[in-house]
């Protein structure tokens, strides 16, 4: 028998890749639905992408507009008339600070950088959660016209079809000018053009290379890097901005460490340009910009609701005017102030008042908006009210916005008004009540002692330098200056029990896509100052009581201050009214003839706003429960 020998082959390392025939088909298989399924995917992102509008790119922000509770508008919130940049007001240095910070390949991509899309993609995976975005300016840019909210993996396959749909039509600077004009810079303002006013005082062509590195750093977080809010942080921001010019070879090391050393210079803009067209408007931006992180970041073109009562809004602005003119020319009397009485009783008031005597050189308002040494007056009406307390219905800063100041946010010496603070601090645990004597606060004061006193003050968290040691008697007698919307504020929480309520004017924030970023829900107020403490002093003087009607309060302020008057029912409406001279120092400013004309006109101001805030209310809610009845009768 003979035997075959097979030769005995070494095998080789390139034998491990050879694979069967079967092996082959379902690897190329799996490839192929691979293949497939990421074509389906393109392809429903790309049909979802045609369906917007690019023409949405060139056509500029919408409006950003107040509206009052009624869903009326009031007027625009941010300054948006020509916001629009051109690339001839673009400085080389600010579209090279942007692209350091934001996109260094932006002129070299097609909307989307592959590199970083796939790398964003496995971190994504990998930690199971949308940890990383890799945004180019493109995509950012579509973000802010389309509004592209949330952080998902669909939201962005979708911007990224969108971005290179967008780098198709238009050229880069094209993206570049809408990119600048659009987004959100901190302090209310949108678009480079408000930023640059804003901040720095000048015109976007005007801007400085510590300027541009300055903006191009915040805008990743402008509630929080703008230099108004925390210079610290933008002089942090502005500096790594400038590294990274540096590393994209688009300036100097010297004059990267020159610029990164010079100092952040602010240089508002002039008040008629910040004032707004209504105080309203000012109160608004002033309290979107202290919400801050409540509000998430967003472009232009937001709609704001707030508790605003137009009609009462309009009403108070001219009942203020009147009262002024009544002080200013002895003929003038608003009929308001004589609802309810008879003839006689009518004819005998408006005499009276006519024959106070006015001081001389009292000025008298005429047709210009020349509002210096005028007599001033600020109202604010507040919704007392529950699932309502501390909505303001109306305000008003002064005679005229164009002067850009709220008085409200001015300060003033409170005087006797600030007595019942101090009665509170009598109240408390382990106190005894007896310490009040409700006809002096320096008694009182004496009797409770500088540390007790200043240590409730304290409490209360408000930014007031109180007096030393030395001067406590300045203390009991409240000779030191607070905020006259603290004031107010301080008096409407007394009257609720001491609950802590905001004041506040926003109800909701709505983005172009009429998506809502922003609701405000009633807050349960915490006890701000002890509740026992509060109820017992509500009905001390200064507050008058009289039995059927709403608690008053009619005080002249000390040194000059002017003179304070608030009106407040439990459950329905506080009206706030001051009134006087913007320098207490004016020469007429404790004039003796004034004192009387002020009590008189202040205190007829708050009752009428309050009356007609009432009636307001409760013709809408007639309104609103005959609106609700309609479909039950149909």
């Amino acid at each position: 028998m003979s035997f075959v020998s097979t030769p005995n082959r070494r095998k080789h390392w390139y034998h491990l890749l050879s694979i069967g025939q079967r092996k082959l088909v379902i690897i190329c298989s799996i490839l192929g639905l691979l293949l497939l399924g990421l074509l389906a995917v393109l392809g429903v992102y790309g049909y979802r992408a045609c369906q917007f509008d690019l023409s949405r790119v060139s056509a500029g922000m919408n409006s950003s507009i107040l509206y009052d509770s009624a869903n009326r508008p009031i007027a625009s919130i941010a300054d948006d008339a020509d916001t629009f940049v051109s690339r001839d007001e673009l400085p080389q240095n600010l579209i090279n600070a942007f692209v350091a910070r934001e996109d260094e390949n932006f002129f070299e991509h097609d909307g989307i950088v592959l590199s970083s899309v796939l790398r964003s993609v496995i971190r994504n995976i990998m930690s199971m959660r949308y940890e990383q975005g890799a945004s180019t300016i493109t995509m950012q840019l579509t973000r802010n016209v389309f509004e592209l909210s949330g952080k998902s993996m669909d939201r962005k396959m979708l911007e990224a079809m969108l971005a290179l749909r967008i780098e198709q039509r238009f050229d880069k600077l094209t993206i570049m000018e809408q990119y600048l004009s659009r987004i959100y810079y901190g302090q209310n303002c949108y678009g480079i053009k408000a930023a640059a006013r804003h901040y720095f005082g000048k015109a976007v062509k005007d801007l400085d290379l510590v300027e541009c590195a300055t903006l191009a750093g915040l805008v990743r977080a402008p509630s929080l890097f703008n230099p108004v809010r925390s210079m610290d942080k933008a002089r942090t921001v502005k500096a790594e901005t400038l590294r990274r010019m540096l590393e994209c070879e688009m300036i100097s090391q010297e004059v990267c460490n020159e610029a990164v050393a010079a100092p952040i210079v602010l240089k508002r803009a002039s008040r008629s340009v910040e004032s707004g067209s209504s105080y309203a408007v000012m109160w608004t931006r002033r309290e979107l910009e202290e919400m801050g992180s409540e509000v998430p970041e967003h472009a232009g073109g937001i709609s704001v609701v707030s508790s605003l009562n137009l009609p009462l809004q309009q009403y108070v602005e001219q009942a203020v005017e009147k009262a002024l003119t009544a002080i200013e020319k002895p003929g003038s009397y608003p009929e308001a102030w004589l609802a309810g009485l008879e003839p006689e009783a009518a004819e005998a008031a408006r005499t009276a008042f006519a024959r106070l005597r006015r001081p001389e050189g009292l000025k008298v308002r005429g047709m210009n908006n020349d509002l210096k040494d005028l007599l001033q007056c600020c109202v604010l009406v507040v919704d007392a009210r529950r699932n309502h307390r501390g909505k303001v219905l109306a305000m008003v800063g002064g005679r005229s916005v164009v002067d850009g100041r709220d008085r409200w946010q001015e300060k003033v010496r409170p005087g006797r008004v600030a007595a019942p603070f101090l009665f509170c601090c009598a109240c408390l645990p382990g106190g005894d009540d007896m310490h009040i004597v409700a006809r002096s606060t320096e008694v009182t004061g004496l009797r409770l002692g500088y540390d007790v006193v200043r240590s409730f003050y304290d409490s209360l968290k408000l930014q007031v330098e109180f007096p030393g040691r030395e001067q406590e008697l300045y203390l009991y007698n409240g000779l030191y200056h607070i905020r006259r919307l603290d004031l107010a504020r301080l008096l409407f929480c007394l009257q609720n029990e001491g609950r802590g309520y905001r004041l506040s004017m926003v109800n909701t924030i709505w983005n172009s896509n009429q998506q809502p970023i922003y609701n405000y829900e009633p807050e349960k107020s915490p006890e701000y100052i002890r509740r026992e403490s509060a109820t017992a002093v509500s009905q001390l003087p200064p507050f008058r009581i009289t039995e059927g009607e709403p608690i008053s309060m009619n005080e002249l302020l000390p040194e000059g201050s002017g003179q304070w008057s608030m009106v407040f029912r439990q459950r329905a409406v506080c009206a706030f009214v001051w009134m006087g001279f913007d320098d207490a120092t004016h020469p007429l400013a404790s004039a003796r003839e004034l004192r009387p004309l002020l009590s008189r006109a202040a205190s007829h101001l708050a009752r009428e706003v309050f009356d007609k805030a009432r009636a307001e209310l409760r013709a809408r809610q007639k309104a609103q429960e005959e609106a609700q009845q309609q479909p039950k009768a149909s």
